[in-house]
Order: structure tokens, then C-alpha cells, then sequence
């Protein structure tokens, strides 16, 4: 890492001549108000032991993942950001082991846009903070909806939300919907633009 940068607390890298991070809000030093989940998951999830992983919340939020003894064949593993050239593992990124199959873009609550992507299996989508897809949407249920690839086929159905799953401004109430590439979801006050990977 070049020496003309230093890590804060939460893992985040800054210039030196900055007198604090400029990514957080509510930094963990100094007796904030940051709040602490620990996650546990099988496999193997850091070889210190454990890993922290922020959520959008603009650090309001900190995820602690844990590593347990299991069974699950769900299997995780950390990449390294680009430009570490796997030299440390300090801010390595959470990743399951599945195919990526699509993606979910939005530009709803951030002009320049944010994207989220979707996994083969099941990708839950909603304001909790264990969903597959964290979406900080005051609007949208907890575990809002699901979206499903499997068999070459990409289905989204709603999980009894509060507001409903619109695709392309047709409410799927409970039933289980294709979707195809370009498809419109609109969840809570969200609209994602739909991308399939093949």
C-alpha cells in the first residue's frame, strides 16, 4: 500500500495529510453510535479469524463476520480490491462462491448510480441487512423480494412486502414473474434496471 495513505478504523483508506476519513460519518473510535451485527457463516472467511463488512448505510452499520463449523456446502471467500496485487488481506472484499448471472442498476437514491449483482440461486433483496442485496430504502420491507436463477431462467417474486414488487409497472402480487434483460423493478421508491450476464 502507498505510504501516503493511512486506514481508519473501519477499514477505509485515506490520504495522510487528511485529519480524519472522509468515507465515514460515524467513525468506530471514539465511542460513536455505530452499531454491531455479527454474522456467522461456514467456510473459511479470513485467515485472521474474522472480517468486517460495511453496508450503505454510510457506516451506521458495521457486519462482523464470523467463521462456524458447518456442513453447508455455501462456501465463502474474500478477494482482494484491485491494486493490492494480493499483497494484503486487510481489505479483502465478501464474495459467495456462485456464477455471476446478472446485475440490478439503480440510479433511484444516487445520481451517479449504484449496481448490485446477482448470483446463480437465490438473491434476496430488502432493507435487512443479512438480504443477499442491502437496499437503503426506508420504503421497502425487511426481506422485500427474490429474485431466482436457476435452469437458465431468471424468476422474481415478492415476499409479502408492505409496498409490492412492480416489473414493469405491472404489480406480481404472489406470483412468481420471468424476468427478461432490460425488465423495470421498482421496489419501495427504488426502480433497478434489470441485466442478465448472457
Amino acid at each position: 500500500m502507498n505510504k501516503n495513505f493511512k486506514k481508519c478504523p473501519n477499514g477505509h483508506y485515506y490520504q495522510q495529510e487528511l485529519q480524519s476519513c472522509p468515507f465515514c460519518k460515524n467513525p468506530v473510535a471514539g465511542g460513536s453510535d455505530v452499531k454491531t451485527r455479527i454474522i456467522e457463516t461456514s467456510g473459511v472467511v479470513d485467515p485472521k479469524g474474522k472480517t468486517e463488512v460495511y453496508t450503505a448505510d454510510a457506516g451506521k452499520t458495521r457486519v462482523i463476520v464470523e467463521p462456524v463449523a458447518s456442513k453447508v456446502q455455501n462456501k465463502t471467500h474474500f478477494v482482494d480490491p484491485p491494486g493490492t496485487d494480493g499483497a494484503s488481506n486487510d481489505k479483502a472484499t465478501y464474495r459467495p462462491e456462485r456464477m455471476l448471472v446478472g446485475w440490478l442498476v439503480t440510479f433511484s437514491y444516487d445520481r451517479l448510480g449504484a449496481d448490485f449483482r446477482l448470483f446463480e440461486g437465490r438473491n434476496e433483496i430488502g432493507r435487512d441487512i443479512e438480504c443477499s442485496i442491502t437496499v437503503p430504502d426506508k420504503t421497502m420491507s425487511g426481506r422485500h423480494a427474490t429474485i431466482l436463477f436457476r435452469n437458465g431462467k431468471f424468476l422474481i417474486k415478492d415476499e409479502l412486502s408492505s409496498h409490492g414488487t412492480f416489473v414493469n409497472q405491472e404489480d406480481i402480487e404472489q406470483l412468481t414473474v420471468e424476468l427478461n434483460d432490460n425488465d423495470v423493478i421498482r421496489m419501495g421508491e427504488t426502480d433497478f434496471k434489470f441485466k442478465t450476464a448472457f
